[in-house]
């Protein structure tokens, strides 16, 4: 019989990580940003997830859905301008 692994709590990110979490998201298009929020989303609603991934996966799902609401503005922006 196999023995339970005990898995040490993730580190929360690293100013370094957040930085660089926050550039690839901001790098990414409307749609693609909303599959990562449907994902982190989906994620988060899967009880198998370890404990320790939810402070990473909900920090990323933040800055993601504040990408897609600055990529979402940015996109209405142009048009608003045109009518």
């Amino acid at each position: 019989m196999k023995k339970d692994q005990i898995v040490p709590p993730m580190a929360p990110y690293t100013p370094e990580e957040e930085a660089a979490l926050l550039e690839k998201l901001q790098a990414l298009t409307a749609p693609a940003l909303t599959q990562y929020v449907e994902a982190a989303h989906s994620a988060l609603a899967n009880s198998a997830l370890a404990p320790s991934w939810r402070p990473r996966i909900e920090f990323g799902l933040a800055t993601a859905q504040s990408a897609l609401a600055k990529a979402n503005a940015a996109a209405a922006a142009p048009a608003s301008v045109a009518a």
